[in-house]
């Protein structure tokens, strides 16, 4: 024994003081399951971590997660507004309707968007009329071409600005005059190149566009009245053809020259359909430089994962030889910074996801997506993208495209690939719409012009005529239900005119059997339905193409190109019952809603209560209850436990300092104490917060100071003037040990017994403060226990009309405080028994 050490002596008596207070521990039950209590919470602390791994982030993120999913029919009858239960209705039917005229052009489509406005504020009698608001919304989200030019536009802009494309200045002269195309300062440049005679000749055969006015303006301005008006007079003189090929050459030259030497800027705009169609037919742009400019954002993207997965080197020299090899230095230069661990993940992630989609296409196309041949894929991605870009184009100037593709045999490839995919599901959307028509006219079906003849309908018969396919699908899922019930209340008592749809509740009430329409409605019909709508499409487009393109066209598709009237067939086929049970209604109306969802195009109405997929449901953002408790309680026992420690480590030097000392020491700080029992600590941190950022932390570190120099102090002053009397403090004294020593090494480690038994109960008040302060928003955190009751309460949810009809929003939040706090005081009134020994039971 003598040969131990201290230490060992030391661990040896704790051992067995720990033995025998925990003997005396397990007899009071309270302090037992206060125990258990804070046992189980730290497991569901520390589960939470691991737990995250496995999650949807998005989706259950306790800060920005949101679940937009719809998961069964009770979300549609329950959970959604009257817009969105007819969003769900009539956004289906709409994207077919928008793909029937996607090739039409942008000015067919400003004209049916205005019909749609003009026949839904008849339909409502309003002047602000919104009833077909999203109807408008989706040709706008699905007419794909002109959404996809202005991408376009962008990345044209970049390689122009870098000189990596070439770009013809001007396709003709006229466009000196275009505000969009040529400045006033670049025409003042071209000026000083040309005289007026020159400029009169070159344009008059423009002498009615509405560009001489600019340009008699810009010379007015530039050189003078007078010079305007000897533009005007020579303007109307006759020239020969000669005369005015001669001058506009001279123009061309000048406006390269200047454009060569950077005297002038060159822009070229291809978002919208006319200028790309200037661009393709004048050849403003060579068409392997369009062909680049589709697909430089892919090139970025695809350095950027070589980079990820380190093999970028190995990348880098596929490209060398090949038509993108001068686009790399730029490329490498956009691609992003990936030393931050986030970043890296979330482009890798972004970049991933994006390749899974285009390898989906792909496969559809019938097309080989391989990242090792990476020159081949971005070629095969270009033509995919001309095709969408220019679907809407004259037929003459896609055939001048498809052409022009020839010495490029693989972009050619993909661009026809796309355009027969895209021909095939206007053929079938074109179909759908024949059958809609042809229910509300009495027109002779080889007489309807689809699309031609939307110009010439009513819509208000149009558009409610779309519906029925939905509204029959919709009835079979829910009719002799409490769903079906719920929505016709739904619908009729819509407080916004827009939503009454009294229409829609009389074909619900009377529906009629669900056809093969929905097939089309969910894509999954694969078949043309309509042989004679694909040959007419296809032959519109063959008749501009040269010879060897339309001997493609004519080989592939022989069996189309030689159909007859199948009109009446089609539509006897979407006529056809669907054969679907209640069951598979539901879950395909539940689909069709969920996509539409997860698109953003429609949503339900949070907070939702506890269901199987929100065990405690979510709040009034659509975050997930549970997994907000669960993220919460890792900090709030961080925030108990510091501050805790910094009272129970304030309070235990101060009060054994002062009753070893004594005198003005002692005086001091008790009267401090005193000071700080009358402190009103809750009303100092809600000034406080208006002055200062409160966080965790610094909550933590003020409530410890707070409570450390307060009561605590008293009680550990107490139990410290007893142990000052004991002999073996005297002892100490005796053999020469100092008064830290002693403080630190006999007083202290006696009472810290008292010190751990107020340390539980502190952690209960700094937590009860975080929700005090949280509840009113005082404090700088993501979230806590506390902000999940303020959320409740500033959403209005806690008024009397509403406190119990949303309990889970307050109920689980504050049921957890409770139970987290009560844990520690039973534990704490456990070792007081400990420390007590009057306490005890006899």
């Amino acid at each position: 024994m003598a040969n131990e050490s201290i230490t060992k002596i030391k661990i040896k008596l704790f051992l067995k003081n720990f033995k025998k207070n925990w003997e005396l521990f397990k007899e009071n039950k309270m302090g037992v399951f206060g125990l258990s209590i804070i046992i189980i919470f730290g497991l569901f602390a520390i589960s939470y971590p691991i737990a995250w791994q496995f999650v949807d982030h998005s989706i259950y993120n306790p800060v920005t997660g949101t679940d937009p999913r719809i998961h069964d029919i009770s979300y549609i009858s329950k959970y959604m507004s009257p817009q969105n239960v007819i969003k769900g209705i009539e956004i289906p039917p709409s994207i077919i309707f928008t793909y029937s005229f996607l090739d039409q052009g942008e000015e067919f489509k400003k004209q049916i968007e205005q019909k749609i406005d003009q026949a839904q504020r008849k339909f409502v009698n309003l002047d602000y009329a919104q009833a077909f608001r999203h109807v408008l919304d989706s040709i706008v989200d699905n007419y794909f071409p002109m959404k996809e030019r202005i991408r376009f536009q962008t990345q044209v802009n970049q390689l122009a600005e870098h000189d990596l494309i070439t770009i013809k200045p001007i396709a003709q002269v006229i466009e000196i005059g275009d505000r969009k195309k040529f400045s006033l300062t670049s025409f003042k440049k071209l000026l000083e190149k040309l005289d007026i005679e020159t400029l009169a000749s070159a344009l008059s055969p423009y002498k009615g566009e509405k560009e001489i006015s600019t340009i008699s303006l810009w010379i007015k301005i530039t050189a003078g009245k007078d010079k305007r008006e000897l533009f005007k007079k020579l303007l109307y003189k006759e020239y020969s053809n000669e005369e005015i090929k001669e001058a506009q050459n001279k123009i061309y030259k000048a406006i390269s020259n200047l454009a060569r030497e950077k005297i002038i800027e060159v822009q070229v705009s291809v978002s919208n359909q006319s200028d790309l169609e200037s661009t393709i037919e004048f050849e403003k742009i060579p068409i392997v430089d369009l062909a680049k400019s589709t697909v430089f954002n892919t090139l970025v993207d695809i350095l950027t994962l070589s980079k990820i997965n380190n093999n970028y080197d190995e990348t880098i020299k596929m490209f060398k030889n090949t038509k993108y090899e001068n686009l790399l230095d730029f490329a490498i230069s956009k691609i992003p910074d990936l030393s931050v661990t986030e970043n890296k993940e979330s482009n890798k992630n972004r970049i991933t996801k994006y390749f899974e989609e285009l390898s989906k296409e792909f496969s559809k196309l019938g097309l080989e997506f391989n990242l090792k041949e990476p020159a081949k894929l971005l070629d095969n991605i270009s033509g995919i993208n001309l095709a969408i870009i220019t679907f809407d184009l004259s037929p003459s100037i896609k055939a001048k495209l498809e052409d022009n593709l020839s010495d490029y045999p693989q972009i050619l490839e993909s661009f026809r690939k796309k355009q027969e995919n895209l021909f095939k599901i206007v053929a079938n959307s074109r179909t759908y719409m024949l059958s809609v028509v042809s229910k509300i006219t009495n027109i002779p079906l080889n007489m309807i012009n689809i699309p031609k003849i939307y110009l010439s309908l009513d819509f208000t018969k149009l558009i409610p005529a779309l519906d029925d396919p939905m509204i029959n699908l919709l009835a079979l899922a829910t009719y002799n239900t409490k769903h079906f019930d719920l929505i016709v209340e739904n619908l009729e008592s819509a407080g916004d005119a827009n939503y009454r749809r009294i229409d829609i509740v009389e074909k619900l009430k009377n529906h009629s059997p669900v056809t093969n329409h929905i097939k089309l409605l969910t894509n999954s019909e694969d078949k043309i339905i309509s042989k004679t709508i694909l040959s007419q499409i296809i032959k519109e487009y063959t008749n501009n193409l040269s010879e060897n393109s339309r001997k493609y066209w004519e080989e592939k598709y022989s069996d189309i190109l030689t159909s007859n009237n199948d009109f009446k067939e089609a539509l006897n086929y979407l006529n056809q019952p669907l054969n679907l049970s209640e069951k598979e209604a539901k879950e395909l109306v539940v689909s069709i809603y969920n996509d539409l969802a997860l698109a953003s195009k429609l949503g339900i109405q949070h907070p939702l209560p506890p269901n199987r997929w929100h065990i405690l449901g979510t709040d009034p953002g659509g975050r997930d209850i549970f997994m907000q408790l669960w993220r919460s309680t890792p900090s709030e026992f961080m925030l108990g436990f510091l501050a805790a420690i910094i009272t129970v480590t304030i309070g235990t030097i101060i009060g054994t300092t002062a009753a070893y000392y004594g005198g003005f020491i002692d005086t001091f700080f008790m009267r401090l104490a005193d000071l700080m029992l009358l402190f009103p600590g809750i009303a100092f941190l809600i000034v406080l917060s208006g002055f200062f950022k409160l966080n965790l932390f610094w909550l933590a570190l003020i409530l410890g100071l707070l409570g450390g120099f307060g009561g605590i102090t008293l009680v550990i002053k107490a139990q410290a003037l007893t142990i000052k009397v004991k002999p073996y403090i005297e002892a100490a004294k005796v053999a020469g040990a100092s008064n830290r020593y002693i403080i630190f090494n006999h007083i202290i480690p006696n009472v810290m017994p008292l010190s751990f038994l107020y340390m539980m109960f502190n952690v209960t008040g700094a937590v009860f403060s975080e929700a005090s302060l949280s509840f009113f928003g005082l404090l700088r955190i993501r979230i806590s226990w506390g902000i999940m009751i303020n959320t409740a309460w500033t959403s209005g949810y806690l008024s009397s009309g509403n406190i119990g009809s949303y309990w889970w929003l307050w109920v689980p939040a504050g049921l957890i405080i409770t139970i987290f706090c009560s844990g520690f005081y039973f534990l704490g009134r456990g070792l007081e028994e400990i420390v007590n020994p009057r306490l005890r039971k006899r």
